[in-house]
């Protein structure tokens, strides 16, 4: 019997690697701020693979597509880790996908939190950043143009960097 009334005292190590690897991706990767890209129309986007191995590496080349258009949805990054953790056989590899899947869905959570906080989408004189080329910008005219998928929040301004 639990005596913690959050958690059994084996899951703080667990939540303490996601957290880990949190910060792992944003390190790698800024601040995820990507559409959810679900819903009930959404496409199935494995639904002719037979496999997991076949899944999973469907999915990768699916974000990795996303990522050199208009940017993967939450939904393709999620779907991709979790499909290599059902791809997985050994059970510390295993282990290391399903701490992943966990992350992404902590940052998933995460932007959903930041965009419930703000106004949707920007406003005139907004700093934003260029997602593709990390250029600094400020929101003139219509806002509507200034799509999130684009453009994230450019929460500060590193010394030195201007905007145009």
């Amino acid at each position: 019997m639990t005596t913690n009334p959050v958690a059994d005292p084996a899951t703080f190590p667990v939540l303490i690697e996601v957290a880990a690897e949190r910060g792992r991706q944003d390190a790698k990767f800024g601040r995820q701020d990507h559409a959810d890209g679900t819903g009930p129309n959404e496409a199935n986007q494995v639904r002719y693979c037979v496999n997991a191995a076949e899944a999973a590496d469907f999915a990768r080349w699916r974000t990795d597509l996303a990522a050199r258009h208009d940017g993967p949805t939450f939904a393709d990054v999620l779907t991709e880790e979790f499909y290599e953790a059902l791809a997985e056989a050994d059970p510390a590899a295993l282990r290391t996908e399903l701490v992943q899947v966990a992350a992404v869905a902590v940052c998933w959570i995460e932007a959903i939190d930041r965009r419930a906080a703000r106004p949707a989408g920007f406003a005139p004189g907004d700093v934003v950043r260029d997602r593709g080329t990390g250029e600094l910008l400020t929101v003139t005219g219509d806002p509507d143009p200034w799509d999130p998928r684009h453009y994230e929040p450019a929460d500060t301004i590193a010394e030195g960097e201007e905007t145009a």
